[in-house]
């Protein structure tokens, strides 16, 4: 797709379908970060990693945004210094036609791929993924905008719309790579999930710890596709370890049914140890 767009940035002379192709150089780092913290990603933890290494993926997520960004700025540069150094656009018939033709052929390639890695990553919860189809999505928007705006600049025949195509495409990536970024790095802080998320999980809890009293400060952090879960359980002071164990093993088995994967850490607690913002068992 990146030779097809430089091709098509060649032939026609056009900077708004350069800073397409400059787009397209960003999908291939980061196509090849994503395969890359994938396999590493993909590794069972050790003694070295205990939790794994998952958010190798959130990493690679962060450095696709940093290059989005970087992209931007590129095309804003080059955008600039064509608006003051206007060159013709070729014409229609010719070198534009061809170079609009492969950057749409480009853009219908990536938009099919877009949807694989969509359904792939949100399936198997991969920020890596994810992130790239996001920015394929993005590339296919923005090459159809071009190949819109240039046939309007060349029926016109106003090249500068040309130089003024590229600098809305720097800010259209600009503003995908800061919010890949910014959800990335949310990602590395364990930012705490929907409220939507937890109110479930409570359900779950609340529906399988029969016998025991409440949960409280329950905690959530995501890694890629692993996810990690942890509570305070508290429970009669009469009761058995047994029977406290039982309970534990009914919620962890209710919540890995539906959080395939996850780690759960149940702290089991007396009575005296119950908060007023836990989690009611009825």
């Amino acid at each position: 797709m990146f030779a097809g767009k430089m091709l098509a940035a060649e032939v026609s002379g056009s900077t708004a379908l350069f800073s397409d192709a400059l787009e397209a150089l960003v999908n291939v780092a980061s196509s090849t970060l994503a395969l890359y913290a994938l396999v590493i990603g993909a590794k069972p933890a050790d003694r070295e990693h205990n939790y794994g290494y998952a958010k190798a993926e959130l990493l690679s997520a962060v450095a696709t945004g940093a290059m989005i960004l970087l992209a931007a700025l590129l095309i804003f540069h080059h955008a600039i210094f064509a608006l003051w150094h206007p060159e013709g656009l070729a014409a229609l018939e010719s070198g534009l036609g061809l170079g609009l033709a492969l950057n749409a052929g480009a853009g219908g390639v990536n938009a099919a791929w877009g949807l694989v890695l969509r359904h792939i990553g949100r399936k198997e919860r991969s920020p890596a993924l994810v992130a790239d189809a996001e920015h394929l999505f993005s590339d296919v928007l923005t090459s159809l905008g071009i190949v819109l705006a240039l046939l309007l600049a060349d029926w016109l025949r106003m090249p500068r719309l040309d130089p003024v195509i590229a600098l809305g495409v720097a800010a259209q990536i600009a503003v995908m790579g800061w919010h890949t970024l910014m959800r990335s790095i949310s990602g590395l802080l364990d930012e705490a999930p929907p409220s939507g998320i937890m109110e479930h999980i409570h359900q779950l809890v609340r529906e399988h710890a029969g016998g025991s009293i409440q949960a409280h400060d329950m905690r959530i952090r995501q890694a890629g596709a692993a996810s990690f879960l942890e509570f305070h359980l508290v429970v009669p002071g009469q009761m058995t370890v047994n029977e406290a164990h039982a309970i534990c093993d009914r919620i962890e088995a209710a919540l890995k049914a539906e959080m395939h994967g996850a780690v759960i850490t149940i702290h089991v607690e007396p009575p005296e140890k119950a908060k007023r913002e836990g989690v009611l068992v009825p």
